[in-house]
């Protein structure tokens, strides 16, 4: 990890261009602005400066570095204005935060509890006593003068304040960790985490195949995924923690400040066991299957909705669904082991269609055809690592629609 406190140092010495210079805006000694940039440099494994008799030039992994943090100080700016706006008038102070100019222990505490509530919780994720934790705190609100943290009898949660820095100190954050990887990438090392969001659709066949062919070329790189519902998923896509999302794409007009990219559309398909009754027909109807024994999503979700209109179209009632549920182990073992039928995407079942264990019943669900594709911020927020994730989503076979 890039040591943070350090990064607004290695800004000075690049505006004023010596260390002398950074030296006197910073009020600091020379040796300790030295110090920092060693401190960096040691950390990525490059050299950011060449140093001359009359000042520091930037190397090429230093105008990358540059770069992203100045994406990184944008977002912090961005926290100080939207900070005011919610109360004109107010005065911010100078704090570290906004420069990122504090510990990185400071910089886990707040993150932290955006998730967890008892300071006791944090001091055990952390690994540190709980005195240092609430000293954390502490020096977050003083040296930035703004109600950081709320506590109740409940515990310790962000404030609206809070929600709002925590926001674009992730985003700095993420420039950073994009940063790294794209010095690592220019190393000849590609490595570092990507991390994906991924929705049902994506992670029986889209996902594992392509982080497989990733990883035979890019050992180096580590992949994790976070799983939850759409809401969720965009909210990390837009607060860093997340590289991309994967699946079933929702209208442009919901979320118009992130880049869709549509890969296929596929209609929904029937399936049953290999031996159920109806496997054997050469051609049904939704009239044929609207009695049979269902497993679907619970109502009023996009899957639901889309199914419920078939039949409503057909004028005829609603399908027999005696379990709801999301959970593809649990469809997959409950049409392996009874006569229910579900319908879904065709690739979501593609290793079972392939090995004859489910099939396809030969029934049409016009109109169900669903958008499944990536969603992120833009390129420019992608790590290399996830720029070679996502081509290899692209690249991927998709089975017949």
């Amino acid at each position: 990890m890039l040591p943070t406190k350090h990064i607004h140092v290695f800004r000075s010495v690049c505006r004023e261009g010596t260390v002398t210079g950074a030296a006197e805006g910073l009020r600091r000694t020379q040796s300790s602005v030295s110090r920092s940039v060693r401190q960096i440099e040691e950390s990525l494994g490059v050299p950011l400066f060449e140093r001359h008799g009359r000042g520091m030039l930037l190397t090429e992994f230093g105008k990358v570095l540059l770069h992203r943090v100045e994406r990184a100080f944008d977002e912090l700016e961005s926290a100080r204005t939207a900070l005011l706006e919610k109360e004109p008038g107010r005065r911010l102070r100078h704090a570290g935060i906004f420069a990122l100019a504090l510990s990185e222990l400071r910089l886990q505490v707040l993150q932290a509890f955006a998730v967890r509530a008892l300071v006791n919780q944090v001091a055990r994720q952390l690994d540190v006593s709980q005195p240092a934790v609430s000293l954390a705190m502490r020096d977050i609100e003083a040296a930035s003068g703004i109600s950081v943290f709320s506590r109740s009898v409940s515990g310790v949660g962000l404030a609206p304040e809070g929600e709002t820095l925590l926001l674009h100190v992730k985003r700095a954050l993420s420039e950073l960790r994009v940063a790294e990887m794209e010095i690592a990438a220019m190393k000849g090392e590609v490595e570092g985490t990507v991390t994906v969001g991924t929705l049902p659709f994506a992670r029986p066949y889209m996902l594992p195949m392509a982080v497989a062919r990733l990883l035979s070329e890019h050992p180096g790189l580590r992949i994790a995924t976070v799983e939850g519902p759409f809401e969720t998923q965009v909210s990390g896509l837009l607060c860093g923690d997340l590289d991309f999302v994967l699946g079933v794409l929702r209208p442009v007009e919901l979320h118009p400040e992130l880049v869709r990219e549509e890969l296929f559309v596929q209609d929904m398909a029937v399936f049953a066991r290999a031996g159920h009754p109806l496997a054997k027909r050469a051609h049904l109807t939704p009239k044929d299957v609207v009695g049979e024994p269902w497993v679907l999503a619970r109502r009023n979700t996009p899957t639901r909705n889309v199914i419920s209109a078939v039949f409503q179209d057909a004028q005829l009632p609603q399908p027999n669904v005696v379990v709801e549920s999301s959970d593809l182990t649990l469809i997959h073992g409950l049409l392996l082991q009874t006569d229910m039928l579900t319908a879904t995407s065709r690739h979501l079942f593609h290793q079972e269609e392939a090995s004859g264990s489910l099939v396809k019943l030969p029934v049409a669900l016009p109109g169900t055809g669903r958008p499944v594709g990536i969603l992120r911020r833009t390129r420019e927020h992608s790590s290399p690592g996830a720029n070679l994730l996502i081509q290899c989503v692209r690249e991927l076979r998709w089975p017949d629609r």
